[in-house]
């Protein structure tokens, strides 16, 4: 079991009002996650610490290393790192790991492929009353966030206003790969839900969730043009700036209903 606290206490000095004040603050912890293939080192992530089994799983997953849960042997975590044995038709055991992949990896074809998962005839059609509440329910849960200002929150969300999963991480690349990991192993299906964050969406931050299979992306942040274009083409439902009763839609409109 990880007992690594998600805070620590520091002391500090903080100007205020032209007073110079001796205080104890909180910061959120920052840890370094080595994850190996096959008790070999892939790579390692800064991360806040704790269900390092999600993410590993979900790095895996949205970088295309692997497919499905069906891929993976076993998992095993230790102090800072998760070793994921991989099927040897995914990873031969004689085959040196050599990963180049940029963040949020897009597969070739993946954007086609996505296209067949989110046809019109399976289009989410979602309530805007129901967005807001669901992004209430984040902040709501964002406990480390309130607590230090200092990470970002992702959530995984049902059409009805259900939160299913949630996660906080120093990086919004390891939120998104937490909750795409944890539903992964929970084999909870993602294409008819509902992915929410706090951070802002960029090209490749979309390119984690095209390969992972969600079809609605929901952001309180901003959303880059590279990420508009993409949602396009890829048929995905994408709102940024969705806070205080109000929404950007900035693909499929039509989606969203009164």
């Amino acid at each position: 079991m990880v007992r690594d606290s998600s805070s620590r206490k520091i002391k500090i000095i903080r100007i205020e009002d032209k007073k110079r004040l001796s205080i104890t603050d909180l910061t959120a912890r920052e840890v370094e996650l080595t994850i190996l293939i096959n008790n070999r080192k892939l790579i390692s992530l800064n991360c806040s610490p704790g269900n390092y089994q999600f993410l590993a799983v979900g790095f895996l997953y949205t970088n295309g290393i692997i497919t499905g849960r069906e891929d993976i042997v076993s998992i095993k975590t230790g102090e800072n790192k998760v070793d994921i044995t991989l099927n040897n038709t995914v990873m031969p055991v004689e085959k040196e790991i050599n990963l180049h992949l940029p963040i949020g990896f897009l597969k070739p074809g993946t954007v086609a492929e996505s296209k067949k998962l989110y046809d019109k005839e399976k289009r989410i059609i979602i309530k805007s009353d129901t967005i807001f509440t669901l992004l209430n329910h984040l902040q709501e849960k964002a406990f480390l966030f309130n607590k230090t200002g200092g990470v970002h929150s992702c959530a995984l969300a049902d059409r009805e206003g259900s939160l299913l999963l949630f996660c906080e991480d120093i990086s919004r690349y390891n939120t998104v790969d937490r909750i795409l990991g944890e539903a992964l192993l929970k084999n909870i299906k993602v294409v008819d839900k509902i992915l929410l964050t706090s951070c802002r969406i960029t090209e490749g931050i979309l390119k984690k969730i095209i390969n992972g299979k969600v079809s609605t992306v929901i952001s309180r942040s901003a959303v880059t043009d590279n990420a508009v274009k993409l949602a396009q083409d890829a048929l995905i439902t994408l709102i940024g700036f969705a806070r205080d009763n109000r929404m950007n839609i900035y693909s499929f409109p039509e989606n969203i209903v009164d």
